[in-house]
């Protein structure tokens, strides 16, 4: 375990530095990837179809798919990077509002960040309480900054064994389990375990822009804390009152990779449409049913598990604003939501991918995508959780590169829900 003299003498900047060249050779790597592409694999392909010109493509394109592959590396370093730093920023906090009590009750705090002396008899009850946060807290930190160090080495040592990794979709799974680090530092911050006045002290030790940067990092742990002010809650909540947007996240984040009780498909839509139901917004009917024009709403869907009702199912059972990602994000914004720009995204947004780029399949300008926003890191680093395919936290900027290799260019909207029909 890590100890209070090592935290006390952190150096978190280093860490944001490191981070930035990581970001910047990784920025530096995927341009060539994509430079090789535009300008020689594919060129050598359309104009050179010979044997010779078609193995020179290939090089080409196996050297494009190195430069991709250590994007995805460099980019999960600099994300491990990052949490460190933030991990290490909040413990010196910590350590700074354990010595502001220890003078406030004329406590000396050892090298080991403990009160120094045992108790006196007859001590003022509010200094005896006093040691216990204290050493509570400083409790706390050791193990936050313990479990930062252990899940970054390990994450580390994974990135450092696939230097050489030579696939794209093996790399991007890399980084997908960086970006889920990150996310577990951070989390270990958050002081689930200790009492409600030891989570105030906490809280009150952090700055303005650390508790807005863990309120947007991890509002489903923040809520639960008994010790935190009832107004921030709210806030996470959504001061409306229409629906929860830290229950929204949260059955996002416990239902990613559940199975659908209806197959749509790509359900990528209906999980954004199920996780906004849990979290209490309410569905718009019309007594026309399912199949009128303005409803987000479920209908009686048989649930017979046979290949004619679930054709049922789908068109009768669920509005077209349910599950499908334009028709849902059409009546979003047509009913009271706003399209947010990337520095104001909070949990509980909805990103849609919007066509840009040429596509067989996909006409431009055609919404394709949904998924829900479940994280915002302090560098503005957005995280997201998705179904079909199914994935936990992981980044938009990381992905969309692939994404974008893989069906075109896209156009991301962010989607604030705002419901105006109650």
């Amino acid at each position: 375990m890590v100890n209070y003299e090592a935290v006390i003498n952190a150096r978190p900047e280093k860490w944001h530095k490191a981070a930035e060249e990581w970001v910047t050779l990784a920025k530096h790597a995927l341009r060539a990837a994509q430079d090789i592409r535009d300008n020689g694999t594919t060129p050598l392909a359309d104009n050179w179809t010979d044997e010779v010109g078609q193995k020179a493509a290939k090089d080409l394109e196996k050297l494009a798919d190195q430069l991709e592959s250590a994007y995805d590396i460099l980019l999960g370093g600099k994300m491990l990077c990052e949490a460190v730093a933030e991990s290490m920023e909040t413990a010196l906090s910590s350590a700074r509002e354990i010595n502001e009590v220890a003078q406030r009750y004329s406590l000396r705090i050892g090298a080991d960040g403990l009160p120094e002396g045992a108790p006196m008899p007859g001590e003022d009850p509010d200094k005896l309480h006093a040691r216990e946060r204290i050493v509570a807290l400083r409790d706390h930190v050791l193990q936050q900054v313990s479990e930062a160090d252990n899940t970054a080495a390990a994450k580390f040592s994974l990135l450092t064994d696939k230097v050489n990794v030579a696939d794209p979709g093996e790399a991007l799974k890399v980084q997908n389990k960086a970006s889920q680090a990150e996310m577990e530092i951070l989390g270990a911050e958050i002081p689930r375990d200790a009492g409600p006045m030891t989570q105030r002290m906490w809280w009150n030790g952090l700055s303005e822009k650390q508790r807005h940067d863990l309120m947007l990092a991890d509002p489903v742990a923040l809520s639960k804390l008994d010790g935190l002010p009832e107004g921030v809650k709210r806030e996470m909540r959504g001061t409306d009152g229409k629906f929860d947007r830290v229950k929204m996240v949260e059955y996002a984040l416990e239902n990613w990779d559940q199975k659908d009780d209806v197959d749509f498909g790509n359900n990528c839509t209906n999980f954004v449409s199920e996780s906004l139901a849990q979290a209490g917004m309410k569905e718009k009917e019309s007594i026309w049913g399912t199949r009128a024009d303005d409803t987000w709403m479920k209908g009686n869907p048989t649930e017979i598990d046979l290949p004619g009702f679930r054709d049922v199912d789908r068109s009768l059972g669920f509005s077209k604003t349910w599950a499908g990602a334009e028709n849902q994000q059409n009546f979003m914004l047509d009913h009271g939501g706003e399209e947010v720009p990337r520095d104001q995204v909070r949990p509980g947004d909805i990103i849609y991918y919007e066509q840009a780029g040429d596509n067989d399949e996909i006409g431009k300008g055609n919404t394709h995508h949904a998924a829900v926003v479940t994280g915002v890191m302090p560098d503005g680093e957005i995280k997201y959780t998705q179904h079909s395919d199914p994935y936990r936290n992981v980044s938009l900027d990381g992905r969309l590169p692939n994404t974008e290799k893989a069906e075109g260019k896209q156009n991301v909207r962010i989607v604030r829900p705002h419901p105006d029909w109650y």
